[in-house]
């Protein structure tokens, strides 16, 4: 399911405040891998 958020957000659909509670510290991880990964 965090993986659906984690889409969502991408695609500008959600925002992490969006995001039940939940699911929120695992989303958030994946963006911030993300993130990481990009800006190298």
């Amino acid at each position: 399911m965090a993986k659906v958020y984690y889409d969502l957000i991408k695609a500008g659909l959600r925002e992490i405040e969006d995001v039940p509670v939940r699911w929120r510290a695992d989303v958030q991880t994946m963006l911030d891998a993300d993130t990481q990964g990009s800006a190298e």
